[in-house]
């Protein structure tokens, strides 16, 4: 009897540390002070950052030049369904509990991965590209992805690393008017409750930020959730496990569902909107002129090649993309799993066969 007792707390203390050894840590960029997998304290004891009682920053400086391509990465399998974060940067070092931080990506929805419920093993989670913004000034930050789970207990994640920004502002101006970072379930002002089993839009999620996941989406505070994303932010597919999205750009807004994505494109031409006029006399032909000579279209883009809508994305086949940057187009390949079309990057569908094992 006492035997079976204690296999069967055995059992449960064992899942126990299974469960908790499997929730999401921040891989990439390098968090500083080794952070343990679990949330923030709910008393919020150890906001920001899981500061421990040294405050010690000490760790690796992630390199941030601005407009470079960096990728959000995650270990862990705990994913409780997906959820919303958030990435942004504080000029503190150490941050404090008055410490602002000001958002410079946002992800509504499907973050770190769009499933149900948690993943069997690690290395499944979605990857997220971000391009370092022109807002963040030079020299040396403090950047926090924070994580706010659809499914489980109501909790907030949060881990920081070290970066030091290069071809930045010289001046905070523009970094001021960034968002500040949305607080939710711990104790502090400003913090609130999210509702659960949804994915979550933010207040002010900046204007740098994409939206995917299976929904249904609410407000991170509860009530009706936020309108997509406004022209000028990407709304992108939810990834598949282990698949990145793409970076957001400046772009026209993009309809998206887990399975397709509808651009809308609209007319190239003026449209009027004058009521009818009444039918005039006719009169006799007017002397036909020449017709004016046609224009050269526009090249398609490629490496080198010129574009005019700064931030679009360009496609080269299905398999490469570009962003618009200053007038140029340089293109690289699409994550797996993807394909570029008609401006947008979009699930790639293909289906795979089961091979039965013998025994």
């Amino acid at each position: 009897m006492l035997f079976n007792q204690l296999s069967i707390l055995g059992a449960a203390l064992f899942s126990m540390v299974e469960v908790a050894s499997a929730h999401m840590i921040m891989a990439n960029p390098v968090p500083f002070g080794s952070p343990n997998n679990s949330p923030l304290d709910a008393s919020g004891s150890d906001f920001p950052c899981k500061m421990g009682a040294s405050g010690s920053t000490e760790g690796q400086v992630n390199d941030f030049a601005v407009g470079s391509s960096q990728t959000l990465s995650f270990t862990g399998s705990a994913v409780h369904g997906g959820g919303s974060c958030q990435l942004s940067v504080t000029l503190d070092n150490p941050p404090t509990k008055s410490s602002k931080f000001k958002v410079i990506y946002s992800i509504e929805g499907g973050c770190p991965a769009s499933t149900e419920g948690n993943f069997a093993s690690d290395g499944l989670a979605a990857s997220f590209p971000f391009t370092v913004p022109k807002e963040l000034p030079n020299g040396k930050a403090i950047m926090a992805w924070t994580w706010f789970n659809k499914v489980g207990n109501r909790e907030m994640y949060m881990n920081c690393a070290n970066i030091n920004v290069s071809g930045g502002s010289n001046d905070k101006a523009a970094f001021d008017s960034l968002p500040d970072m949305a607080v939710a379930n711990i104790a502090g002002e400003g913090s609130c409750a999210t509702p659960e089993s949804s994915d979550y839009t933010f207040e002010n999620p900046g204007k740098y930020a994409v939206r995917g996941g299976t929904g249904p989406f609410a407000g991170l505070c509860g009530g009706a959730a936020a309108s997509p994303p406004a022209p000028g932010m990407a709304s992108v597919i939810a990834p598949a496990p282990g698949q990145t999205t793409e970076a957001p750009t400046s772009q026209p807004q993009i309809t998206s569902t887990l399975i397709t994505l509808i651009t809308v494109t609209a007319p190239s031409g003026p449209v009027s909107t004058a009521p009818p006029q009444a039918p005039v006399p006719s009169q006799a032909p007017a002397p036909s002129q020449a017709p004016a000579p046609s224009q050269a279209p526009a090249p398609s883009g490629g490496n080198g090649s010129t574009c005019t809508t700064e931030g679009a994305v360009i496609c080269n086949g299905e398999t490469q993309f570009g962003l618009c940057n200053n007038g140029a187009v340089v293109f690289q390949s699409v994550a797996a799993g993807t394909k570029c079309q008609n401006g947008v990057i979009a699930k790639r569908e293909f289906t795979h066969r089961v091979r039965r094992a013998t025994v």
